[in-house]
């Protein structure tokens, strides 16, 4: 059942239906999970894949949309090192009005004003914390709160804000930054009409993911042979 593998029930009053998030598998963690993560994790499966609590990721993005608006757009940066998080940022910016840093983060872009990449946001959204960890470093360094999206693996060390969830798929994080720009502008009191599937990168995955994906697939094979 729906509510089984995420922990809510059929009537909880979602931003978006439950099986929207499931079918996008926000969900769907890592096999690895660390001490920071624990709380959102609403159990691990059977094939040792965390999985997160539905509701509590409903209610971070709630709250983080809130956080968001606190800061004028033009004040919000948002980068991505993870070839998947860049269209959506490029939505999410494009939506709210923020600025998108989606090419490779330079370093000194945060520090050092003498560089053309420099910046001087108010608020830092960043995508996976692992990629992105030398934004997060700078932030730091700058006394610039930090939004992150993290996934069951991720330190959250320097962060202020965490929004549980899948950072990896392109499904998932389309789907995180859909909602967050959906609920930004209703609170922005903007029309905001753009589908979810705009969200989603058409970027081709990373030679090391198809690497992991024919691992995947060679193990499963040799299961498949030792089982006959």
């Amino acid at each position: 059942m729906l509510e089984e593998e995420a922990g809510v029930s059929g009537g909880e009053d979602l931003l978006v239906p439950l099986d929207q998030y499931l079918s996008n598998g926000v969900h769907v963690g890592l096999k690895y999970k660390t001490v920071d993560m624990r709380p959102f994790i609403y159990k691990v499966r059977q094939d040792k894949l965390c999985v997160f609590d539905v509701k509590m990721i409903d209610e971070r993005l709630r709250t983080a949309a809130k956080f968001i608006s606190h800061f004028k757009p033009e004040e919000i940066l948002v980068v991505s090192n993870r070839v998947y998080g860049k269209a959506p940022i490029k939505r999410f910016a494009e939506a709210i009005g923020a600025r998108a840093f989606s090419d490779r983060f330079v370093s000194g872009s945060l520090t050092n004003p003498n560089i053309e990449t420099y910046q001087e946001p108010k608020l830092l959204i960043v995508t996976d914390p692992t990629a992105d960890q030398q934004a997060i470093k700078e932030a730091s360094e700058m006394g610039i709160p930090i939004l992150a999206i993290c996934d069951t693996n991720t330190r959250i060390r320097n962060i202020d804000f965490v929004v549980p969830s899948n950072n990896k798929g392109k499904n998932a994080l389309a789907l995180i930054y859909w909602i967050l720009a959906k609920e930004v502008s209703a609170i922005q009191g903007k029309e905001f009409t753009v589908p979810s599937e705009d969200f989603i990168s058409k970027a081709e995955p990373q030679p090391y993911l198809l690497e992991l994906q024919e691992k995947a697939r060679q193990k499963r094979q040799k299961r498949r042979t030792f089982r006959r």
